[in-house]
Order: structure tokens, then C-alpha cells, then sequence
């Protein structure tokens, strides 16, 4: 089955000299290509990580514990923190994705905190009002902290090993109250000191360009993990809804009669489910997973693609070469797949941009809902409900509508020149 032919071949070419459809399928396939190289653009292990040991390569590698990099423990070390006790030491480096977060992890957003001239411990947003300041740990649990109260050092000051306490020490008005003799250097806040904002945090704080959301996921990369995850739904949507369609609308136009008959009334009584009612049902009964709803979708979806096939099916399978394949004794699933289908090429084509176009609305519709995902998995829907209930933190909202938006045009775009290319009439 050859789609390739002179016909064909002059409508693409209609499609690629409409300028608005050729740039938007540019973009989706650049979307596409970012998508597929994953952790190496957005993710919390490091591309390179140089020490006195080699060379390492975490984000192929995997988990690496911290004493593989001349730190103690054997969990895995923040990776953005061990850069820059490489560097400060001499020791080496690593490089990290341009987003240093991955989808799914819950960051803590650590923005350094200085003293001002006036001698108030400030964050980039100004002086702390009320808040702890600490140093961390290559692992990025603290080593020390101390609490602070209208930027001032006030209340108890701790050092800890291994997230145990060690040592206490009190502070009032910015004085330690009673310090070990010897020890006053080691309870004076000094080094790399940090401070911690609560999710959901705005843009442009360590590191996050997107700011993060209500459960501390950076926005950006929870954006880069919902079209990934859109992507690999419509894997699994797209294969499995034009297998049913074409195969029953195929085979309704061809073999008419009673078996048309049959099916079409089928069609009518299933069409009239509630669709949106029935998925909810269904997603509340099971546990929710990816496979699992996209299958859910595929159930209720593949009607529209029967139907419309089944009307070119029917005028195909009218033509004489078809009768001629017939006299000739091919069998019936030898004209369906050599001559039938490739003469429906403009419904399969063309309808193809719509179905996802359905599949990214119906998936985002049940998250915003809360019976799609899991919350912890990616997924513009739970964005678009987190803003619902923040509707101060602008900076969930505005990107991810924008995405959606954006995404569903460059389809629409898509769709409208493939259709445009496709039809006879317009060709005419």
C-alpha cells in the first residue's frame, strides 16, 4: 500500500506552500525531538560530573551514591549543590541539564541568603521576616541553621550530623546567649548560607525559571513531563483507535448489507454513552494509569473514525477495479488492505491531527477533575487545577495555558492544511 504517488505527491506539496501548516508541522516535530531526549535537557542528575576519580556520567549511569565522588554516604547527592563544592574545591565540576529539576521531584527552593548593610538577614525578595537560614550538606540536608525574626538571628540555632542534632545553641536579637568556649566561629552563620521559600514559589528563585507549584514541583519541568507523557499517550491512542476504525469502517463500507447494518446500530447505541460520565465511572472503579486511560479513550473514540471511513470505504468499493479484484478471486482482506483503504488516505490523513487534538482535551479535562492521574505524575490538568485553588500564583497558570492553547493551534494548523491539500474540490 503506497501512499507515495504522483497524486499524493502534489498534494503534499499543496500542504508544505501553506506556510502557517508547514511551520506549526516544523514546531510539533521539534516538540517531538526535545520530548524524546528527555533527562538531557530536564532532569536532577548531571550530564558530567569531572572529580580527581574520571570521569561520570549520572544521567546514563543512574543512581550513583555520594562516596563514588569522594563524599561520605551512599545516597545519591544533589547534584547542583556538588558542582559547586567541586568547583569551590578545586576538585572538579559537573554539568546539569539546562532545567536542573526533574518532573516528578519535590524541590526545596534554597535561594542564598546575605546580610544587609543594616545587618538583617535578607533573601533576593528582601530581609526574612520569619524563617530559618542554614548551610547545606553535599547530600542537601543541613549541617547548621539558625531561626530568624525580622532578618535578625533569634530563637534556637542547631548543628546536625546526618539530619541528627548535635549541638543547640539560643539566640536573642541577633546575640547568642551561651556559646561553648572555642566554639563561637562554628555558631556564626558564614559560607554558602541559604534560606527556604514555601511552594508555590514565583520565578527566578534558585534556579526555577518558572517558579514551582503548590506541592514544590518546578513548573517548567512538570510542563517538559505532561507533554512527554501527552506524547506517550498518543502512542498508544493513535495505533489503537485507527486499528478499530479502519478495520470496522473498512469493512462497513465494503461489505454493506446486514453486517453494515448491524454495526451502525451498534454505533448508534454506544455513541449515546455518556462519555465523559462513563471514564469517570470507569476511573474511579481502577487504579489510574496512563495505559489504562488512554485505552479507556480509544474505547469511545474510534466511532467518528468508523464513520467517516465507512462513507469512503462504500464509495470505493463501488469502483470497477474493485469488481475486477473480485472476478479476478482476491480475497476480501487483499482488496481491503491493497485497494480500499489507500483510496481513503485524505480521511485517514486528516482526520489524524483532530484525534489528538481530542486525546490532549479529554486527558487534561480528567486530571483538572482529579480522576486521571496519579497527582504525583506530570500532567497539565493538575496544573490547571493548582491554579484554581492559587489564584495569586499567576505563574502556574499563564505557562500552562499557553502551552495548551499553543498546542492545540499548531494542530488545528496542521489539520485545517492537511485538509486543505487533501480535498478534492479545493485541488480542483
Amino acid at each position: 500500500m503506497s501512499f507515495i504517488d504522483p497524486l499524493t505527491r502534489r498534494r503534499l506539496e499543496r500542504f508544505r506552500s501553506s506556510r502557517t501548516a508547514w511551520f506549526s508541522c516544523l514546531a510539533l516535530t521539534l516538540l517531538t525531538v526535545l520530548a524524546a531526549l528527555g533527562p538531557v535537557l530536564v532532569g536532577s542528575r548531571a550530564l558530567v560530573v569531572s572529580t580527581e576519580r574520571g570521569l561520570r556520567f549520572p544521567v546514563f549511569a543512574g543512581f550513583i551514591p555520594s562516596e563514588e565522588f569522594g563524599l561520605g554516604g551512599k545516597q545519591e547527592p544533589d547534584y547542583r549543590i556538588l558542582d559547586e563544592r567541586l568547583r569551590k574545591e578545586g576538585r572538579g565540576w559537573a554539568v546539569m541539564p539546562p532545567v536542573p529539576f526533574a518532573p516528578e521531584q519535590v524541590c526545596e527552593v534554597l535561594p542564598r541568603a546575605f546580610l544587609s548593610e543594616d545587618g538583617r538577614w535578607c533573601d533576593p525578595r528582601g530581609p526574612i521576616a520569619e524563617g530559618r537560614i542554614f548551610t547545606l550538606a553535599p547530600d542537601g540536608s543541613r549541617l547548621r541553621s539558625w531561626y530568624v525574626v525580622d532578618g535578625r538571628l533569634h530563637g534556637e540555632a542547631r548543628r546536625l550530623e546526618r539530619g541528627v542534632t548535635v549541638g543547640r545553641v539560643r539566640f536573642a536579637d541577633g546575640k547568642a546567649l551561651s556559646v561553648p568556649p572555642g566554639e563561637e566561629s562554628a555558631w556564626t552563620p558564614s559560607g554558602d548560607v541559604r534560606t527556604q521559600v514555601p511552594s508555590p514559589c514565583p520565578p527566578g528563585l534558585d534556579g526555577h525559571w518558572l517558579g514551582t507549584d503548590e506541592s514544590g514541583h518546578d513548573v517548567l519541568a512538570r510542563l517538559f513531563g505532561g507533554f512527554r507523557l501527552l506524547l506517550a499517550s498518543a502512542l498508544v491512542f493513535v495505533p489503537a483507535v485507527y486499528l478499530v476504525g479502519l478495520l470496522l469502517g473498512g469493512a462497513m463500507g465494503y461489505f454493506g448489507g446486514r453486517f453494515d447494518m448491524i454495526l451502525q446500530r451498534v454505533m448508534e447505541i454506544w455513541s449515546n454513552v455518556p462519555f465523559l460520565y462513563a471514564i469517570i465511572f470507569l476511573a474511579s472503579l481502577l487504579e489510574p494509569s496512563l495505559a489504562l486511560l488512554s485505552l479507556l479513550l480509544v474505547a469511545f473514540s474510534w466511532i467518528g473514525l468508523a464513520q467517516q471511513l465507512r462513507a469512503s470505504a462504500y464509495q470505493a468499493a463501488a469502483k470497477d477495479y474493485v469488481t475486477a479484484s473480485r472476478a479476478l478471486g482476491a480475497g476480501h482482506f487483499r482488496i481491503i488492505w491493497r485497494h480500499v483503504l489507500p483510496n481513503c488516505a485524505t480521511v485517514i490523513l486528516t482526520t489524524l491531527p483532530f484525534s489528538l487534538h481530542g486525546l490532549i482535551f479529554s486527558l487534561s479535562s480528567l486530571d483538572y477533575l482529579g480522576f486521571g492521574l496519579p497527582p504525583t505524575e506530570p500532567s497539565w490538568g493538575e496544573l490547571l487545577r493548582q491554579a484554581n485553588e492559587n489564584p495569586a500564583a499567576w505563574w502556574i497558570l499563564v505557562p500552562t495555558v499557553g502551552c495548551l492553547v499553543g498546542l492545540m493551534v499548531l494542530i488545528n494548523a496542521v489539520g485545517e492544511g492537511l485538509q486543505d491539500a487533501f480535498d478534492l474540490k479545493r485541488n480542483r
